[in-house]
C-alpha cells in the first residue's frame, strides 16, 4: 500500500518559554487567551488518527521547541509513531521569519518536512475522527478527495470585498474564508472557490512542491507574517485548486463531517447532548470542536470523557 502520513500542528500556547517568546512581538496579551491556549486537544486527535486511521504510516507534529504530553493516550499510541517537527527544520531556509507565531505561514512549508510522505493528511489540533476510515476517504488513486462544495469567490461579491477591506483597516483577524478564496484565485479560479470546511485535508507534496519551486517569490510573501495577515492566502487550499486544475481530485460532501462551533458558550448538559446525537449518525466520521480551550472546565471533560470512551471500544 501506498504510504499516507499524517500532520498535524500544534503549540502550547500556556508554555512560559513560548509565552515569553510571543509577548516579545505582540501587543495585546489578551490575544494570547483567545488563540494561544489549548485543552490537550492534541492527545484525541492523535489518538483517534491511530484508532481510525490504522493505514496512517507516520504522524508529524509541526511545534516550537515544544513536545505534547501522549501519556494519556500512551495505551493506543506507539512513540514510534510520532515525529516532532521543530519549526526550525521548515523553516530552514529561512530562519530569518523565526519565530513565527501564524498558522498560515507555517502550512505553507509542510512539504518541507523530512521524510514526509508524498500523500499526506493535515491536520490541526482540534479535528478529529470518530469512525473507522479507509485510505479511499482520503486519495482514491492518484486523486485527493476534498470534503466541502463550491461557492462564490469574494472578488464576486461585492459586500465581501467591502468587509475584507474594514477588517484590514482595524486590524481585524483575517477571514478563514477569503483566505481560501485567494488561494483559489492563485490558482486561476476567479469566480468560484472549493470551500473547505474543518476536517482533515489531503493534501500532494509534489503538487505544493513544485509551485513554490516556479513561484518562489510567493513563498516569501506568504512566509513573512509572523501574525495572519490579510494579504495571506490558505495554504492547503491552495493545493487543493492546484490538484483541481489537474484534475487530480473528487469531491465529498460534507455529510460526513460535524463541526461544532462556539463550545465555550455550551454548558456541560448541552454538549453532552449533542455528542449522544452524534453518535446516533452513522454516516459522520471526522468531528471539529472549536474554542474548547475557551470552554468551562466541566465543559471539556465532558467532551474528553465521551472521547476517552469511543477509544476504549
Amino acid at each position: 500500500m501506498e504510504k499516507i502520513d499524517a500532520v498535524i500542528t500544534w503549540v502550547d500556547g500556556s508554555e512560559p518559554n513560548y509565552q515569553r517568546k510571543l509577548k516579545e512581538y505582540l501587543s495585546n496579551n489578551d490575544t494570547i487567551k483567545r488563540q494561544y491556549l489549548q485543552a490537550n486537544e492534541i492527545n484525541l486527535c492523535v489518538a483517534s488518527i491511530v484508532k481510525y486511521a490504522p493505514f496512517i504510516r507516520k504522524i508529524f507534529i509541526v511545534t516550537d521547541k515544544q513536545s505534547p504530553n501522549l501519556d494519556s493516550v500512551k495505551h493506543i499510541v506507539s512513540k514510534e509513531k510520532i515525529k516532532i517537527v521543530d519549526h526550525e527544520e521548515i523553516f530552514r531556509d529561512n530562519i530569518e521569519f523565526l519565530p513565527t507565531f501564524n498558522i498560515r505561514s507555517i502550512d505553507a512549508l509542510l512539504f518541507r518536512i523530512k521524510d514526509l510522505s508524498e500523500k499526506f493528511i493535515y491536520f490541526n489540533d482540534d479535528m478529529f475522527l470518530i469512525k473507522k476510515t479507509n485510505p479511499e476517504d482520503w486519495f482514491v488513486g492518484d486523486k485527493a478527495v476534498l470534503t466541502g462544495n463550491w461557492v462564490k469567490t469574494y472578488n464576486k461579491k461585492p459586500i465581501k470585498i467591502i468587509s475584507q477591506k474594514i477588517k484590514s483597516f482595524f486590524n481585524m483577524r483575517p477571514s478563514f474564508n477569503a483566505s481560501q478564496s485567494k488561494a483559489a484565485n492563485i490558482a486561476g479560479f476567479n469566480s468560484k472557490y472549493f470551500k473547505s470546511y474543518h476536517c482533515g485535508r489531503p493534501q500532494k507534496k509534489s503538487i505544493i512542491k513544485d509551485f513554490y519551486n516556479k513561484f518562489p517569490q510567493r513563498l516569501e510573501s506568504q512566509i513573512k507574517h509572523r501574525f495572519r495577515n490579510p494579504e495571506q492566502f490558505m495554504p492547503y487550499s491552495l493545493c487543493w485548486h492546484l490538484l483541481i486544475r489537474e484534475n487530480l481530485y473528487l469531491e465529498s460532501s460534507t455529510n460526513k463531517l460535524i463541526e461544532i462551533e462556539k463550545s465555550k458558550k455550551l454548558s456541560p448538559e448541552q454538549l453532552s447532548k449533542l455528542l449522544q446525537s452524534i453518535d446516533a449518525k452513522k454516516e459522520v466520521k471526522f468531528l471539529n470542536i472549536q474554542d474548547l480551550n475557551l470552554a468551562q472546565k466541566e465543559t471539556q471533560k465532558v467532551f474528553q470523557n465521551w472521547f476517552f470512551k469511543k477509544l476504549r471500544k
